[in-house]
């Protein structure tokens, strides 16, 4: 298991009818990034928003939310893992030097072994804490566009910042100061019927 991995207690939760894929888009009406979905960035791997001369666009990373017996939830990620053994989830990055600092990444999980109610993350990048079962957000809309995605760990806000030129820009959840351009992240559904729902096996 990498530096940093954290394994985590995911409680299964009821399904509820059908079980639509979501994407985090920015909501910034003010910012250049309003209404762009965040991508994994190719180099990092992290999420972020992709510059604008990027052609053609990447598709956004796609996850499925799935309840935490906390209220929280983890964010179980589509169409990324070719070994179904492992599961893919979107994980925050706390840096191990104790900044109130988190980036997103995905990242590999698994069972250790049948029987076991929680998954061991096995592929957190050095030098950070994986953490998979923090987020939340608030309660949908009309538009069944579920705002406020946040990380629960620490307060703070959301920050795009240009430190992967040429292919664009990590977004951070910052606690502390330097917050120059801070966005909202909202979980925008993909499918049709756009009805909100969790995974009952994690």
């Amino acid at each position: 298991m990498a530096v940093g991995a954290l394994a985590t207690s995911i409680a299964p939760s009821s399904s509820k009818g059908h079980r639509p894929s979501y994407s985090l888009r920015a909501n910034c009406p003010n910012e250049p990034w309003h209404g762009r979905h965040l991508v994994a960035l190719p180099t990092s791997h992290q999420l972020g928003l992709e510059n604008f001369t990027v052609s053609p666009t990447t598709p956004s990373s796609n996850f499925r939310p799935v309840e935490i017996g906390n209220g929280n939830y983890a964010l179980r990620v589509d169409g990324h893992n070719d070994n179904p053994s492992k599961l893919s989830y979107l994980a925050a990055l706390k840096s191990t030097t104790g900044t109130r600092t988190v980036s997103m990444a995905v990242v590999y999980a698994s069972r250790p072994h049948y029987s076991a109610n929680y998954l061991a993350v096995e592929s957190c990048p050095a030098g950070y804490e994986c953490v998979i079962d923090q987020w939340t957000f608030d309660e949908a809309e009309s538009d069944m566009v579920y705002p406020n995605f946040r990380y629960a760990g620490f307060n703070g806000e959301w920050e795009p910042f240009k430190d992967a030129a040429p292919e664009g820009w990590h977004v951070y959840w910052k606690g502390n100061a330097g917050l120059h351009h801070p966005i909202r992240l909202d979980l925008t559904p993909l499918d049709d019927e756009r009805r909100f729902a969790t995974d009952s096996h994690p």
